[in-house]
């Protein structure tokens, strides 16, 4: 093992420069490489422009350059040597960086890609490789998954509707815990599809948060060099700190600096204010009011760019909604809520007195947020209705009404469906690695139905060829000839990415129709039966009997559809997305549900939108209400 030694400079006085040498910093320059080109240390470089203790190097910025001579005389050091090597756990390498490394050597030299280095590693991005930086690099690389568990064991990728929340209690350690460990979640939160850290659970629970620190107590065989790695932190900080520090022991504790800027708040101390809860009942006015809490981040605009579309688009279908209620004579009142992602705005808005006022809330999008909603209102009697998830945890509140059918029950529906048609063939699921969970859920189902079939998940289009075999056959005059057959096979898309759907088309239609069957769970652009550019598919799926269930489509024929599409065309030049379906789709049919005063009147009546189709049914194990409303499209 190579060794590598870090030293820390403490200055005790200064003297003045005999001359001032100036630099400006050029694109892809490093504070060693500019040290190393004037032939002085790192630390004499930082000492002469302060500004680079508190922040990286940018382009631009003019450094003074101490002079040789000077640069050996004008700080009287103190040397602190301290031992830092290359090193490695169960599932990383923490790598001390040496001259000419890159990300790209140490992605290659490791078999993982640039980016799973770049975001276990923040500081990168922001000022590049230094010599002396130490690394965490994962032994292995990390796919995206969709549960809440860390990929690997201290690393999880970042999906939308993620909450520090939720990851802490899906990994057994505190928010404090994650908040400490991740210095960009503290001040710019969580990004959708970005790496943060996970604690060991074996030493996690063990942080604080206390004014402008994070208190930490050291664990049993921790080093100097592991807390650094844990909290990415550097050892001057970590010094500044906690200046008395000398020798680590088990049980003594440190402060770890909190970011300048962070905005941390931890669910608890959101849930914990003060409110006063009452059931009440919405002024009877003759008017509907509606709040609609989407994540804006008006506050973040650099940021947040992928959730900040949806909640556009979603407001652009719900205005063209409330165009068409209030031409039909419904008085409606709206309050749009840049909800975020933030527990504190959901909490100082349901605590305000105009809170009672309201019929019914509408969003937030992430589960943790919804769940926080319905707990306060819930004692109000004020209905949520969550326009996209639905789940077993939202399930418990009464008051809530999941606009979205299950993919499980839809899952269901089709295997109904498949059962009917089965006569033995080989099952082949063909889904993503993102959407295995609901693959898993379609194969069970299936092997409970069918107890001999042969079923297998595959995540390639290729995957779906029939196979051959050789059978032999009696010919006219008696002998024995050998023909080439093709096994039957029922062939699934369990996926809603549209590419990979029309890859599944484009397979299985090619193929022998008396040997293939088709099914999908959803409905994807290459199924769209009303686009007609797309009749030859169609008329391709029709020869093999497919079936697909399907939770929005838009018949582009009907005579109500047309108009509303063409209220689009006419607001917006633009035909509406799949967010602006839903915002429509979800925005009407509530308001449509409710009489003059805001009551929902009937939430079982089933009723079909611009993409959607509503009825509401009481959930399995809960208190909930949730749309079952699923279509089964079967082309003959």
């Amino acid at each position: 093992m190579k060794k590598f030694f870090v030293s820390l400079s403490l200055a005790f006085m200064s003297l003045a420069f005999a001359q001032e040498m100036k630099h400006s910093v050029q694109p892809k320059e490093t504070i060693y490489g500019i040290s190393k080109k004037y032939g002085v240390t790192q630390q004499q470089l930082k000492n002469a422009n302060p500004f680079l203790n508190s922040r990286g190097l940018q382009v631009g910025d003019v450094l003074v350059i101490p002079s040789k001579n000077n640069a050996k005389t004008d700080v009287l050091e103190v040397q602190e040597t301290v031992l830092v090597q290359d090193s490695e756990d169960e599932n990383f390498y923490y790598i001390v960086i040496k001259p000419k490394e890159s990300v790209y050597r140490l992605a290659k030299k490791y078999k993982v890609s640039q980016e799973t280095i770049n975001s276990l590693n923040p500081f990168i991005k922001e000022r590049g490789l230094q010599v002396g930086d130490v690394v965490r690099v994962p032994k292995k690389d990390s796919p995206s998954v969709t549960s809440s568990k860390p990929t690997v064991e201290g690393l999880y990728h970042v999906k939308a509707g993620d909450t520090v929340y939720s990851i802490a209690q899906a990994n057994g350690v505190s928010e404090a815990d994650i908040y400490a460990a991740n210095k960009k979640v503290q001040v710019e939160g969580l990004r959708a599809g970005s790496y943060i850290r996970i604690p060991d659970t074996h030493t996690a629970n063990k942080v604080t948060i206390e004014k402008n620190w994070f208190k930490y107590k050291v664990g049993k065989n921790e080093t100097v060099f592991s807390i650094l790695a844990k909290y990415d932190i550097t050892l001057e900080e970590l010094l500044e700190n906690n200046p008395d520090l000398k020798d680590l022991q088990p049980g003594m504790v440190i402060l770890v600096p909190v970011q300048k800027g962070a905005n941390i708040k931890t669910y608890a101390e959101v849930s914990n204010q003060k409110e006063s809860v009452k059931s009440v009942q919405a002024e009877k006015d003759g008017e509907i009011n509606l709040a609609l809490m989407l994540p804006f981040y008006l506050n973040a605009p650099e940021h947040y760019t992928g959730e900040r579309k949806v909640a556009q688009d979603f407001y652009k279908g719900a205005r063209v909604a409330l165009d068409e209620l209030i031409k039909s004579g419904k008085k409606i009142n709206i309050k749009i809520v840049d909800a975020q992602n933030d527990p504190a705005i959901l909490s100082s808005f349901y605590n305000s007195p105009e809170i009672d006022k309201y019929d019914a809330i509408i969003g937030p999008f992430y589960q943790d947020m919804l769940e926080f909603t319905a707990q306060r209102l819930e004692k109000k009697g004020i209905p949520v209705f969550s326009p996209v998830v639905s789940s077993d945890r939202l399930s418990a509140y009464s008051n809530m009404y999941m606009a979205t059918p299950r993919d499980e029950h839809a899952a269901d529906i089709l295997v109904a469906e498949i059962v009917k048609k089965y006569r033995g063939e080989k099952i082949k699921i063909l889904t993503t690695k993102e959407e295995q969970k609901i693959a898993d859920y379609l194969s069970a189902e299936l092997a409970d139905n069918l107890k001999k079939a042969n079923i297998e998940i595959v995540y390639s289009p290729d995957n779906l060829a029939l196979v051959e075999e050789k059978k032999s056959v009696q010919s006219n005059n008696g002998g024995v000839a050998e023909v080439i057959k093709f096994q039957p096979e029922i062939a699934i898309l369990a996926s809603e990415n549209n590419w990979l759907g029309n890859q599944f088309v484009k397979t299985i239609t090619s193929q022998s129709p008396e040997d293939i069957t088709g099914f999908s769970l959803y409905f994807v652009t290459a199924l769209d039966v009303f686009d007609a550019s797309n009749a030859r598919n169609v008329e391709a799926l029709k020869k093999i009997g497919f079936t697909y269930t399907s939770s929005r489509m838009i018949n582009s024929y009907g005579a109500n559809e047309k108009r509303i599409l063409q209220a689009f065309e006419d607001k917006y030049c633009e035909k509406p997305t799949k967010y602006m379906a839903i915002g429509y789709d979800v925005v009407y049919d509530v308001v449509d549900r409710m009489d003059k005063n805001g009551k929902i009147t009937d939430a079982k009546r089933s009723e079909t939108r611009l993409s959607s189709k509503f009825g509401y049914d009481k959930a399995e194990n809960g208190k909930a209400k949730i749309n079952k409303e699923i279509r089964v499209i079967r082309l003959n």
